[in-house]
């Protein structure tokens, strides 16, 4: 365990894990004047524990609050240094981060644990689906945590992802694991989730697999042409390794689109495919937040949207019209699928032409919309009290 620090500046300390019960390890990570007591829950693999998984959930707060990070247990010098390295990526993609300093008072040279399974992060969204399949016959553990995208409070949509990982398992023989956790906070305190903390956030699910896994595949955002700064990017996520387990970043040679209409061909995919993350309570798929429509776009061009059982039949026109695609990441994917419908000859369907008028929204009218929106919620949410 971390022995107490005393130290005159503000500091990170991350504490080692304590062992909760078989499978379960917990941690103490101190930001500033911020403490966060943060849990890790597997019924089906053993956890580490390690003080790697607990730098992994340090750096982001440190690097947004200009801390120290103090490191008293002995931490892998391989994986030390590759943090550095990811940190000097970091802070040059995003400038309201800056480097923190290290305290390592321990080095270690890490060693190969002597695991021999393959793991892969799975959601059973369509990035996921396409490295599975592609490296079914090397990847022996799918990985799905809860908490991150689905609240652990939404219990009917876990139950669906639960039932879809047993079948998917059922179908292929592969072990699906699931690990749960309520450290999301910790990361969603210091940056955005999608655009700075879910990178951290793998990467601390990778330490905690070690010795259980030899390596493990972390499904590509995006194609290589149109890689951008992003939580998880083939640059950084591999520096979440060290010599006890490899990270791969995988599938950057695909677009969205051509990872859809390369796991169209599986029915399994096609019966389990899960993109939402809107906070709809029990919503396996909502059919109408910017990940659905776009999914849904690829799916309808193919002709196979009728055929995709957890996607309503009927691809909302107006609901396309009006998605407010304000980063860049959501115009990337918005720009891809009208390429795509170009492609398949649909350059005169309605469908494009509510694409092309999203895409085409200027910044003024995003904003005034989305003023506008919220200020209506913010209404019905009070009349709703005012008449109930």
């Amino acid at each position: 365990m971390m022995q107490q620090n005393i130290a005159t500046e503000p500091f990170v300390k991350c504490t080692v894990a304590t062992e909760a019960g078989i499978g379960r390890v917990e941690y103490q990570i101190e930001i500033a004047d911020k403490v966060y007591r943060v849990f890790f829950d597997s019924p089906r693999a053993p956890l580490s524990g390690s003080v790697e998984a607990a730098v992994c959930m340090s750096v982001l707060g440190a690097m947004r609050q200009g801390l120290q990070i103090v490191i008293d247990d002995p931490v892998s010098r391989t994986f030390l240094i590759n943090q550095q390295q990811l940190v000097s990526i970091f802070t040059g993609w995003f400038t309201q981060y800056k480097r923190p300093e290290w305290n390592a008072k321990l080095i270690r040279k890490a060693h190969a644990s002597g695991a021999t399974r393959v793991g892969s992060f799975f959601t059973g969204g369509v990035d996921s689906f396409y490295t599975f399949l592609k490296n079914k016959s090397d990847i022996t553990d799918l990985i799905y945590v809860h908490g991150y995208d689905v609240r652990l409070e939404d219990t009917q949509k876990r139950l669906a992802i639960s039932a879809m990982g047993a079948a998917v398992e059922r179908e292929t023989g592969v072990r699906f694991i699931e690990i749960e956790t309520n450290a999301v906070r910790l990361f969603k305190d210091y940056g955005k989730w999608g655009l700075h903390g879910h990178g951290y956030g793998l990467g601390t699910i990778v330490r905690l697999l070690e010795g259980y896994l030899e390596r493990i595949y972390i499904p590509s955002s995006f194609a290589e042409a149109e890689l951008m700064p992003w939580a998880s990017h083939p640059a950084t996520d591999v520096l979440f390794s060290d010599e006890a387990i490899t990270v791969i970043h995988d599938g950057c040679e695909a677009a969205r689109t051509q990872k859809l209409q390369s796991i169209a061909n599986s029915a399994m995919a096609l019966q389990h495919l899960r993109v939402c993350w809107e906070k709809l309570e029990g919503a396996y798929n909502c059919g109408r937040c910017e990940k659905c429509l776009r999914t849904m776009t690829t799916l309808y061009g193919l002709g196979l949207l009728s055929k995709a059982t957890t996607f309503p039949e009927v691809l909302s026109v107006s609901a396309i019209r009006g998605l407010l695609l304000d980063s860049e990441s959501a115009r990337t994917f918005a720009a891809e699928n009208i390429r795509f419908l170009d492609d398949m000859g649909f350059r005169e369907d309605p469908v494009r032409a509510a694409w092309i008028h999203a895409a085409n929204r200027p910044a003024w009218k995003l904003a005034l919309i989305r003023r506008s929106r919220r200020t209506w919620k913010k209404f019905l949410r009070q009349w709703k009290k005012i008449t109930t």
